[in-house]
């Protein structure tokens, strides 16, 4: 899936994941190679085991310098693709935000224990949002797994039944044995910590169906899934009752802003976050202060961003001192954060400006002589000074003002998280508290600052990171209408 496709899946929000997605790690023979999803606890070598190849040469079609470093989520390329011998007949499930082994077992009309026996899965957190599970394909042989219902069970005790902990339990293994949900488990036996459970310990089974999630949430979505380094997500909250919603990513709050009873957050992946597994927390506060936590798992993949040196003419380089750069830094830093409630914006947005695009975000960037040490946050518009700069959308001006890099600047907060800069401007013609409106002129093209020519720098920011700000522009948009009004209202 390239980096396009994931944020206008990202617009949509409530688009299911592609076919095409969901069909990447199919284990049923293909005339040519398959892609591996690389699981928890899995290594070069068994996938090499699995597929009956090398570690060399699975390594080499994936241009993997170091086996040792490949990362949950991550797409290999498996040569001649044939399914090794002993897999049993599946079919691929990407998991989404909510989901259990038992409602997935309920797509494929298997059990619970069909699944945690032919996936591994063996604890509440062995499922993660992208992650592709395996379901047995109707007809196929199924091993079921054979559990000890022998139990020291008690008759049902207001609509369940009491179960005593042993020594050799887990949460989930109980809630395997039973056929419920862990997340159901736990609240019905008011667990304060769900893995923590100890020999004696008396918990509630109850006797309805599972749910899917503790309430009050009533259903999770994210999107992409999985998301690149650069590239920015949606997390959708649908709740039973309002409340005060939180949330925790890559070690920084997310925030939510509601609009017809749902609640919405914008995450930017940062461009140098390290491909892998990261933990989603959810916290939901409902009116009588009761507080209900959930986690998720999101896979962050490659952006698989360029690099570009910048020669520096000899009377800019006094630009580059690293007290200058902080200080502009520690500026921009004091409005990137700025949150909203109310939102000014609907996608696609407009162009900037007229003017081919000279440097893409993300590349990698070395000045003058010196290492590879930043990255392009932002995108550049090569126009003649003078050109107009209109914004892509209404919002509201919180920086108007000329700065030693960035030469003249407007910044402009849009809510929900979404702000848009606008770097080395000739001129500026907007001020500070100002309100405008999509389209409106706001400046000029110009070459000010730490600039080599006339251009505009673009700059996205959602919650507070600088992403690949060409995705949300009309003409990279693949469908013609976008589906964000009608869901944000």
């Amino acid at each position: 899936m390239n980096r396009k496709t994931a944020f206008f899946l990202i617009v949509l929000l409530l688009i299911s994941v592609s076919a095409t997605t969901a069909l990447a790690q199919s284990d049923g023979p293909l005339p040519q190679d398959v892609v591996h999803i690389v699981q928890r606890g899995e290594t070069l070598f068994s996938i090499a085991q699995r597929y009956g190849l090398t570690v060399d040469g699975i390594a080499h079609a994936n241009g993997i310098p170091d086996p040792r470093q490949i990362y949950v989520g991550q797409r290999l390329i498996i040569p001649g693709g044939e399914r090794g011998e002993g897999v049993q007949e599946t079919a691929p499930y990407v998991v989404q935000a909510g989901d259990t082994l038992s409602s997935i077992a309920r797509r494929y009309h298997t059990t619970w224990q069909s699944l945690a026996q032919i996936n591994r899965v063996l604890s509440p957190n062995g499922l993660y949002v992208g992650q592709v599970v395996q379901a047995p394909v109707l007809g196929a042989p199924v091993d079921v797994l054979v559990v000890d219902k022998e139990a020291a069970a008690r008759p049902p005790v207001g609509g369940g039944t009491l179960y005593t902990v042993r020594s050799d339990d887990t949460l989930f293994h109980v809630a395997l044995r039973y056929g419920v949900s862990p997340w159901t488990l736990a609240s019905a036996s008011r667990l304060a910590n769900p893995t923590l459970i100890y020999p004696g310990q008396e918990l509630v089974i109850p006797n309805s169906e599972p749910g899917f999630l503790p309430a009050p949430f009533a259903f999770v979505e994210v999107r992409p899934l999985p998301v690149a380094q650069g590239i920015p997500m949606a997390i959708v909250v649908h709740t039973t009752e309002p409340v005060a919603l939180e949330g925790r990513l890559f070690g920084q709050d997310v925030h939510f802003a509601e609009e017809g009873g749902v609640y919405y957050g914008l995450v930017g992946v940062h461009v140098f976050t390290e491909p892998g597994l990261y933990q989603l927390e959810l916290t939901a506060m409902d009116d009588a202060g009761r507080r209900t936590v959930i986690t998720t798992g999101i896979i962050v993949q490659d952006g698989h961003f360029g690099y570009e040196r910048i020669d520096m003419p000899d009377g800019l380089n006094n630009l580059l001192d690293p007290a200058i750069i902080a200080a502009e830094r520690e500026r921009l830093n004091a409005l990137r954060f700025t949150f909203t409630p109310e939102r000014h914006w609907e996608t696609p947005l407009q162009r900037p400006c007229v003017g081919a695009i000279s440097s893409y975000f993300g590349t990698h960037r070395a000045y003058g002589d010196g290492p590879y040490t930043s990255y392009h946050s932002g995108v550049d518009f090569r126009a003649p000074t003078g050109v107009p700069v209109h914004t892509p959308a209404g919002g509201i001006v919180v920086l108007a003002e000329p700065l030693i890099v960035r030469g003249n600047v407007v910044v402009v907060d849009h809510g929900w998280g979404l702000l848009t800069g606008y770097w080395h401007l000739a001129e500026i013609n907007v001020q500070v508290g100002q309100q405008i409106a999509t389209g409106d002129m706001i400046g000029k093209v110009g070459s000010t600052g730490l600039s080599t020519g006339a251009h505009l720098h673009w700059e996205v920011w959602v919650g507070g990171v600088s992403v690949n700000g060409v995705e949300w522009l009309e003409e990279f948009q693949l469908e013609p209408e976008s589906e964000w009004r009608a869901v944000g209202g």
